[in-house]
């Protein structure tokens, strides 16, 4: 009696869904016969910020957050050596079982910036569509809160990071998914 050899994750399972921030990656063949065969997606991914996944026809980066992904690229592109190829960051929508809406993921956001960058910061938010929850002024810092579709807030971060000259601080998590328009 044979055993079935274990399922190949695919990309819309619900395990992934606390991964929303995706980026697909080409290697070699001879590389990604090596991964497959060392099982390095395993050790590569760090649970709870970034998985590495091979669902049998593509590897696929799926991250928690943009800084997730920031963390994860290096460490990926030097385990999988100069055939690697990162494709662009995407937020991943779910399909609600009974009824297959798409429905989007929609991140809460926790930004700490010196008064001095507070404004432009805060309109940058709201120019991406935002929604602010609060502002907390914290002595010569301002923390501004809000909830936004992930789509939105791709490249967010290095916007604060040209903007801060790197003085800031970002949290984001997902929130909750819900239905799109589209």
């Amino acid at each position: 009696m044979g055993t079935n050899p274990p399922r190949k994750p695919h990309l819309d399972d619900r395990a992934l869904e606390p991964y929303p921030l995706r980026q697909s990656l080409s290697v070699s063949d001879q590389k990604l016969a090596s991964l497959r065969e060392n099982a390095a997606t395993e050790w590569i991914s760090k649970p709870d910020h970034y998985l590495l996944v091979d669902d049998g026809e593509q590897l696929t980066l799926c991250a928690a957050n943009e800084q997730a992904l920031e963390e994860a690229t290096p460490l990926v592109a030097a385990a999988l050596g100069a055939s690697a190829r990162f494709g662009t960051p995407r937020a991943h929508c779910a399909s609600r079982l009974h009824d297959g809406a798409r429905l989007r993921p929609v991140m809460y956001v926790r930004v700490q910036v010196s008064r001095a960058h507070a404004a432009h910061v805060r309109e940058e938010l709201v120019r991406r569509g935002a929604a602010l929850v609060e502002e907390d002024p914290q002595g010569d810092r301002l923390v501004l809160r809000a909830e936004a579709p992930l789509a939105v807030l791709i490249g967010y971060r290095k916007f604060l990071w040209d903007t801060t000259s790197a003085r800031f601080e970002l949290w984001s998590w997902l929130a909750r998914y819900e239905t799109t328009d589209a």
